[in-house]
Parts: structure tokens; C-alpha cells; sequence
């Protein structure tokens, strides 16, 4: 389904995930749980349990500590994607994601997740994960630097961390909100990944193509931009102009807590293919995520029932050059 690429997945900020299934969410009541899953987490985490069920290779690289710190990491030996443990001094922070299975009045069967800030990184402790990293980084290995950064993060940490990881001859793809946005842009990201919120909310425009624009004129390369069930649109170097649009053709109901994660996975393993076929491949893995109970997850059948019914416009029949 994949193909050869390796996958270096990077999470600067890990998390130890809980998620919590209800009936249905009432604020200001007690609520009876109906099912617990907890596991270690963040975006890279789950970017790389992600690549790894789409039949891809994936490393998976996060600052571990702190009293969460051993379960954090048996969990992810048991869960398959190698992962070198960076250590950190401070706490991985916990992070609690509520699921109803019906829809309440306020939250429309939306899940609601309690995101804590975690722990910083020492100068000593930021400079290990970006050796770590870069040791890591071989020839052709597409790198995805995925979710929130460790409060304290500044500017020219991050940049450093992009920059160092292109010199090594890795392709450098981000999913970041905020500055950290801003700063990949800066960076020469090779691509970027925000959502049409995300990214007007980092460049202060409202229109899709001038956001497009703004991350461009800092730096950006390419610019994958996801917009709910409008799909995605892909954006190459220097053009305002989508190279190719892709969405599913129905809306699938489900958790949709780890389907940009899930995105990240599918580009980065189709990196080099045309527009149209890794907006395809995005799509159907993202919606099949949306089918599972917990992030982290796809079902490859899921996978490739969905791809059937992606719909998508090709607006030029171009390769991608992330190689």
C-alpha cells in the first residue's frame, strides 16, 4: 500500500493518552464511563503507529520522563514502532479525550479533550532529542514533526530542528499550530500541514490562498491544508493555486481525534507520488481513522473500502519532489 519510505516521527511534546467513552456528554453531571483505554501518545506517536498499519517503517522519537515515563515507554516497545528513549526530566502530561456515543445538545457527539501544557526541555535535554534525531535521519527518510511544543520552546530551538534534520537529507513535513507554524515556515519546512483554522488563526488572513501565501513568503514549501468535510487541498512551492483537491464523497461519524494524525501518516509515505494519489491515500486513512475508538489507529480494509469512494480533482499532473 506503501511503498518503501521510512518515516522518522518526531514528538517534541508527548502525551500519556486517556480516553474515556460515555454515553453521552452532559456537562455539569456525573457522568458513567463505559470504557478506559490509555497509552502513550502525542501526534508523532500516533503518526507513527499510523505508518506502521499502512504497511510503512516507522521510528518514533519523544523526551520521556517523569513518573508516566516507564509505562510511556513499555507502551510503545508493545505497540510495535521502535522508539529510542530521549530522556526528560520533567512529567509526560496526561491528556483525557471524552467520546460520546450519542450526541447531546452542546457538543453535537463531538469528542471533548483536556489537553495539559506538559513539561519544558532543558537546553540539554532539547539538544539530546535533536542528536537523537538527526542520528536517526537517513537518506531518503521523510520526517514528520507533529503537535504542540514543550512550553518554553523558542523560535530558534525549532528552527535548528528543521534546518539540522534537511542538512541530513530528510524531507521535513509539519503539523504545527501557532508560532510553531510560523516557525516551520521560517524553517523551510518541506511541508506543512494546518487545518483552515489553524492557518488563518497563525497568519492573521481569512482566505485560504493568502494564508497559502503568507507561510510561502516565510519560507514554506509545499502546503497541505485541511478543511473538515471540504477535504484537503494541496498546495505546491511558490502557487496560490491548488495542484489538486480530495474528499470523501459522505462524511463518516465516528472519533475524529487522531485523523489529522492519521493525514500526517499517509503523506509522508506517499511523499514523492503525484498530487491526486496522496490526497486520495490522505483522505481514505484519515476517515478511517474517524472509524476507531482510540488515535493511533487504522484498519487497512477501512483503508481501502474508503479509498473507493475519495473524490478528487486534479488540477496539475505533477509529481511531488520530496526525495
Amino acid at each position: 500500500m506503501t511503498g518503501d519510505r521510512r518515516v522518522l516521527c518526531l514528538t517534541p511534546n508527548p502525551a500519556w493518552d486517556v480516553t474515556y467513552g460515555v454515553d453521552r456528554l452532559d456537562p455539569g453531571e456525573a457522568l458513567r464511563v463505559r470504557s478506559v483505554a490509555a497509552r502513550a501518545g502525542g501526534k508523532g506517536v500516533n503518526v507513527a503507529r499510523v505508518v506502521r498499519a499502512l504497511g510503512g517503517d516507522s521510528v518514533a522519537v519523544a523526551p520521556v520522563g517523569g513518573l508516566l515515563g516507564p509505562a510511556f515507554a513499555a507502551d510503545l516497545e508493545a505497540a510495535g514502532p521502535p522508539a529510542p528513549r530521549v530522556p526528560g526530566a520533567g512529567g509526560r502530561r496526561p491528556a483525557g479525550a471524552v467520546v460520546p456515543e450519542h450526541a447531546g445538545p452542546d457538543d453535537g457527539g463531538h469528542p471533548t479533550v483536556l489537553n495539559e501544557p506538559g513539561a519544558p526541555l532543558t537546553a540539554q535535554e532539547w539538544a539530546l532529542f535533536v542528536r537523537t534525531a538527526v542520528g536517526l535521519a537517513g537518506d531518503g527518510t521523510v520526517v514528520t514533526i507533529s503537535g504542540s511544543l514543550p512550553a518554553g520552546t523558542t523560535q530558534d530551538r525549532f528552527v535548528d530542528l528543521v534546518r539540522s534534520l534537511r542538512e541530513a537529507g530528510c524531507p521535513v513535513h509539519v503539523d504545527a499550530s501557532g508560532p510553531g507554524l510560523l516557525w516551520a515556515a521560517r524553517a523551510g519546512a518541506d511541508l506543512l500541514k494546518p487545518n483552515r483554522a489553524e492557518l488563518a488563526e497563525a497568519t492573521g488572513v481569512p482566505g485560504l490562498a493568502e494564508g497559502v501565501a503568507a507561510l510561502q513568503g516565510l519560507g514554506a514549501r509545499a502546503v497541505v491544508v485541511t478543511d473538515g468535510e471540504k477535504g484537503l487541498a494541496a498546495f505546491e512551492p511558490g502557487s496560490t493555486t491548488p495542484a489538486a483537491r480530495a474528499r470523501l464523497d459522505v462524511p463518516v461519524q465516528g472519533n475524529p481525534t487522531g485523523a489529522g494524525d492519521a493525514a500526517m501518516a499517509a503523506l509522508a509515505v506517499s511523499a514523492g507520488r503525484p498530487w491526486a494519489e496522496r490526497l486520495a491515500l490522505t483522505v481514505a486513512t484519515s476517515a478511517a481513522a474517524v472509524l476507531q475508538p482510540v488515535a493511533g489507529e487504522v484498519d487497512p480494509q477501512d483503508v481501502r473500502r474508503l479509498g473507493a469512494r475519495v473524490l478528487t480533482e486534479n488540477l496539475t499532473d505533477t509529481r511531488t519532489t520530496e526525495d
